[in-house]
């Protein structure tokens, strides 16, 4: 499973953390806020309104808002790679493998694993998922191993001119071969890998991924026949950018309870306005104190809080001439106001912004293996300053300037995105306060994978989406392409490889005793910490606001819902 970005979201399905076991609350429920604000800690990790199917109507519309309407459908490929896709329109028309519990335990998904075996033999580990015979493409071809063969070799980094998100998992796969018949899948590591379960959350039909201009390319509008599951693409609306899918009548499993879901672009401020005029039946991911009180107004709102696997973070470019020496990249961190940044962005919500603040790029505070790696680049302008001295950057009136040249920083600043505009805005005055001039560029939002994927940034700020699998996607957004490579990961936005990382990531991927795997992952975060490659801020927490009646739909951590169970109630 990736870490996925968002915008206002701004987060990549593919970087994220977990949060097992963070103790928060167990619950499912409605409106969280009964006038306290909520924590890490007292955040519940659910709120989903479960119902059982009988007690859900049959038929009718679900309206929910995306932050941008995807301009590529294959969720593995790095340009593709959104919270939108990956985690929001999958749910209905793709694969996925695993039901998440509570808890963040996986349990295959009936409908497309019947079981699962895993032995170990000679030291490798063996995987063997016995396929759901019924599980069809909307092509009418059955889902199979050479479909799960197909999807390991675009993603395993074999072949460079594949452009996967990540290559985590995949390539810690020896073979993917056929069992006693076609859906049985053996799946032959090279060792061991505790996380195989996120590598196949789920899987990509081989007539869209078999070469690399398709995988990359063929996927410019969404062909039915590469989808499947209980709901199908049926039109995509670049007028009112909005993508519609119906009930699928192909669908084996029990019959999705909705007749259609829409799916329309949307900005933040736009979107709880939406929901309060009734012109939407969702806003999820509120952010800011006039979307939640905006979203409140709702006759029949319910708002519905729980922990999430997003957070808050800037990335750094160090391939930008000015970020190219660690220590001025260290010096700058020093200067940035952590703190005042969270509660200026989480200023009117509901939230404690002291206790969902970030010291670690992989596990959640709270969390078994979470520690404060942090303490080296805390607030302080002093040694900020000292830093960027003894780097040579001497003050020249209001800023400071070396062999001739001001420190300048250019932050890509995503226009519609508050979040990012408050960051943009708060860090421009922090910088002010060392001598670093940062240049505010106006950025579209729906152009944050474009310039992110062409490194046309400094500093830029967006929102990771985790995954329950904390220690599985190392590689993806600290590492190299592959082992042994000289080129960045696709999701390495910052665009530096660590020797020390590089060394600890095989280790991390292989060991199966979790609380030595934790110390190596911390081990891998503080070595992050260093480099300066992305600079977490604060882990957010969910809020959604629905119609009381809608079921199985909300905020959650961890868990998962079935698209098929999805209605309002009776």
């Amino acid at each position: 499973m990736r870490k996925t970005l968002t915008t206002a979201v701004a987060a990549l399905a593919v970087g994220s953390l977990a949060l097992t076991g963070c103790g928060q609350k167990n619950q499912s429920g409605g409106d969280q806020n009964k006038g306290d604000k909520a924590t890490s800690a007292s955040a519940p990790l659910a709120a989903l309104n479960i119902k059982s199917r009988d007690q859900i109507k049959d038929g009718g519309t679900l309206r929910l808002a995306i932050g941008t309407l995807p301009t590529g459908w294959n969720p593995s490929q790095v340009d593709n790679n959104t919270v939108d896709l990956s985690s929001t329109i999958w749910q209905f028309i793709g694969v996925n493998n695993f039901d998440m519990a509570e808890d963040a335990t996986p349990k295959p998904n009936p409908n497309y694993i019947e079981s699962t075996n895993v032995e170990t033999k000679d030291g490798k580990q063996v995987v063997t998922l016995h396929l759901n015979p019924k599980a069809k493409w909307n092509s009418g071809r059955t889902i199979d191993y050479t479909d799960y063969q197909a999807t390991w070799k675009a993603s395993s980094g074999e072949n460079d001119k594949f452009l996967p998100a990540t290559t985590d998992g995949f390539n810690q796969i020896a073979s993917v071969e056929k069992g006693d018949k076609d859906t049985d899948v053996v799946i032959t590591y090279k060792s061991t890998y505790p996380d195989w379960t996120a590598t196949w959350s789920y899987v990509l039909p081989k007539e869209g991924i078999s070469d690399p201009e398709t995988f990359n390319s063929g996927w410019k509008t969404p062909n039915p026949d590469w989808f499947t599951g209980p709901f199908v693409p049926t039109k995509v609306d670049q007028a009112s950018k909005t993508l519609t899918v119906k009930r699928n009548d192909k669908w084996w499993g029990d019959k999705a309870k909705l007749d259609t879901v829409t799916f329309k672009e949307m900005e933040d401020a736009a979107k709880t306005k939406a929901f309060a005029n009734k012109e939407i039946d969702v806003a999820d991911t509120i952010i800011t104190k006039d979307g939640y009180e905006t979203a409140k107004k709702r006759d029949d709102a319910d708002m519905r809080a729980a922990g999430s696997l997003q957070w808050r973070h800037f990335t750094f470019n160090a391939k930008s001439a000015n970020l190219s020496d660690k220590n001025v990249r260290q010096a700058i961190v020093k200067g940035i106001n952590r703190q005042a940044i969270a509660k200026s962005d989480l200023a009117g919500l509901p939230v404690q912004a002291d206790s969902v603040m970030l010291g670690n790029h992989f596990f959640m505070p709270g969390q078994p293996g979470y520690k404060d790696n942090s303490e080296d680049y805390k607030y302080d302008t002093a040694a900020a300053e000292k830093q960027l001295d003894e780097a040579g950057w001497k003050k020249q009136g209001d800023f400071r300037v070396k062999d001739g040249k001001t420190l300048t920083i250019n932050y890509a600043q995503l226009t519609g995105v508050p979040t990012s505009e408050n960051e943009g805005a708060l860090f421009k005055q922090d910088m002010a306060k060392i001598g670093v001039k940062v240049n505010l560029v106006n950025t579209p939002s729906n152009d944050m994978q474009k310039v992110l994927t062409n490194h046309s940034f400094d500093v830029i700020s967006f929102t990771w989406q985790g995954t329950a699998y904390p220690m599985a996607n190392v590689r993806q957004i600290y590492g190299a392409a592959a082992e042994g490579s000289k080129q960045p990961s696709q999701s390495n936005f910052a665009q530096i490889i660590d020797p020390e990382i590089e060394k600890l990531i095989p280790q991390i991927d292989t060991e199966m005793d979790v609380n030595k795997r934790r110390e190596q992952t911390n081990e891998a975060d503080k070595h992050i910490w260093d480099n300066v490659m992305v600079l977490p801020l604060y882990r957010r927490i969910m809020f959604t606001g629905t119609p009381k009646n809608l079921a199985n739909y909300g905020s959650a951590t961890f868990q998962s819902t079935r698209a098929e169970d999805i209605g309002y109630v009776k």
